[in-house]
C-alpha cells in the first residue's frame, strides 16, 4: 500500500510541475503552434557618469603593445566578431564573456584611453503569443556598451557642432596637430540574455554578428561606430521562421535601432499555408 501511495504521489508531482500541465490535450491543436501576435519593447538606461570599464582579456593583452601603427583614424575590433546569445531556449555558453570593441589600432596604450562613460544599457523584451492566447515565447536580452573613451589629454565629450561636422565628413574649423589625434571610442559591447521563458514545443535561437569598426568622423577626430546583426530563429514542429535585428552604436554614446529601416523587405513573399493537423514529430 505504501509503494502504491508513493508512486501515485510522484506521478501527481510530475503532472503538477510539467510545463504541459493543462495543455496536454491542447498541444494537439495546430493553433498551439501558430503565431497570433509578436511584440517587441525596450527600456534604456545610461548614468552618463565617467567610469573605468573592466579590461576584457584581449584588450588587457594589447596594453603597451608596440605594433606597427595603422593609418591615422583607423579602428580595430580587439574583441569577438560573432557569438551565441540563446541556443535552443537556453543561454549560450560564451554569451557572458563575449564582447566587441572599436579602438584606435593595435599601437594604442589602454592606460592612455580615459573618459569612458556608461555602461549604456538597452534591454529588449520579445514576446510571442499563439492563437490559443498563450505566451509561448517571452525573452529579454541586454545590449550594453561603454563609450566616449579618448586619448589621454583629449575631451571625451565632443561638442555638438564638432560631432555634426565630423559625422558629415566635414573638417572642423580647428584640427589638432597630426600627432594629437583625439577620438571617441567604444569598448565592452555585449549582448547577453536576461530572462528566458519558452513553452514546450517552441524553440528560439539568437546569435550576434559584428561589423568591422568604422570611423564616422574624420582622421583627426575619429568617431568609432559598430553595427551588430542579431540573427534569430523561431521554430516549432510545424514551421521555422527567422530574421535579423540590427543595432548601431557610436563613440559619442548614440544607440540606433536600425531594424525598422529594413523592415518590410519580405512583405511581398507568399504567406505559408497552414497545416490542418499536427504531424507525428518526436522532438526531444
Amino acid at each position: 500500500m505504501k509503494n502504491t501511495f508513493t508512486t501515485a504521489a510522484t506521478l501527481l508531482t510530475i503532472l503538477t510541475l510539467s510545463p504541459l500541465a493543462g495543455y496536454s490535450q491542447d498541444v494537439k491543436d495546430p493553433s498551439y503552434y501558430q503565431i497570433k501576435d509578436e511584440t517587441v519593447s525596450f527600456t534604456e538606461a545610461d548614468s552618463g557618469k565617467t567610469v573605468t570599464p573592466e579590461k576584457m582579456p584581449e584588450l588587457a593583452g594589447l596594453a603597451g603593445m608596440n605594433k606597427n601603427p595603422l593609418a591615422v583614424g583607423a579602428l580595430v575590433n580587439a574583441g569577438a566578431t560573432a557569438w551565441g546569445v540563446i541556443s535552443g531556449g537556453s543561454p549560450s555558453g560564451g554569451s557572458g564573456s563575449a564582447f566587441a570593441s572599436a579602438i584606435p589600432g593595435f599601437s594604442f596604450n589602454w592606460g592612455n584611453i580615459t573618459g569612458w562613460k556608461g555602461p549604456k544599457e538597452i534591454i529588449y523584451s520579445y514576446k510571442v503569443t499563439n492563437r490559443m492566447g498563450i505566451d509561448v515565447i517571452n525573452i529579454k536580452y541586454k545590449v550594453s556598451f561603454f563609450y566616449g573613451g579618448t586619448e589621454d589629454g583629449g575631451s571625451s565629450a565632443m561638442s555638438a557642432s564638432t560631432f555634426a561636422q565630423t559625422s558629415a565628413g566635414r573638417t572642423p574649423a580647428k584640427e589638432p596637430a597630426k600627432d594629437e589625434t583625439k577620438g571617441v571610442y567604444i569598448t565592452n559591447f555585449t549582448v547577453q540574455p536576461v530572462e528566458i521563458n519558452i513553452m514546450w514545443g517552441w524553440k528560439f535561437d539568437l546569435s550576434v554578428k559584428m561589423s568591422d569598426p568604422m570611423n564616422i568622423g574624420t582622421k583627426l577626430h575619429p568617431v568609432a561606430y559598430l553595427q551588430s546583426d542579431l540573427n534569430w530563429i523561431l521554430s516549432t514542429p510545424l514551421s521555422t521562421k527567422g530574421g535579423t535585428w540590427t543595432y548601431g552604436v557610436d563613440g559619442a554614446g548614440n544607440f540606433k535601432d536600425l531594424t525598422q529601416q529594413i523592415k518590410g523587405v519580405n512583405d511581398d513573399l507568399p504567406v505559408p499555408q497552414e497545416m490542418k493537423s499536427v504531424p507525428a514529430v518526436n522532438w526531444q
